[in-house]
């Protein structure tokens, strides 16, 4: 399992990023693997290689990949912290304009980009 990190990851929403599933095998990039990513926000489900809308968490962020021919593979992600622009909103008065300290907010992320590595092949392996 490899990833990169973003510190623009999935735009600037405080509740939701996206994140970019590949999976692979020792000959390089699978298609069509199905993968299901839980954390304590909720679950969702891809089909390898894609991108996936996930709600942030503090949480660990569990992926489950499987394609046929080959062991099911489980990851963990842990999550990181992230500042992203706070939303602006704009009253008529009481603007002092000394508010830039609370023009950032911190919210969790995840690896923005992540394969998942496919392990021994079924139909490879001889027991």
């Amino acid at each position: 399992m490899t990833g990169a990190s973003n510190a623009n990851n999935g735009g600037e929403n405080r509740d939701r990023e996206t994140l970019s599933i590949a999976v692979v095998d020792s000959n390089g990039p699978v298609a069509d693997a199905k993968c299901s990513l839980t954390n304590s926000k909720g679950d969702w489900t891809v089909t390898a290689p894609d991108n996936v809308d996930v709600r942030r968490s503090d949480s660990d962020l569990q992926i489950k990949c499987e394609k046929t021919g080959y062991d099911p593979v489980s990851t963990t992600i842990k999550a990181s912290k992230t500042q992203i622009p706070r939303p602006q909103f704009h009253f008529a008065a009481g603007g002092t304009g000394d508010d830039d300290e609370d023009a950032m907010i911190t919210v969790p992320q995840y690896t923005p980009s992540i394969t998942v590595t496919l392990g021994g092949s079924k139909q490879a392996s001889s027991n």
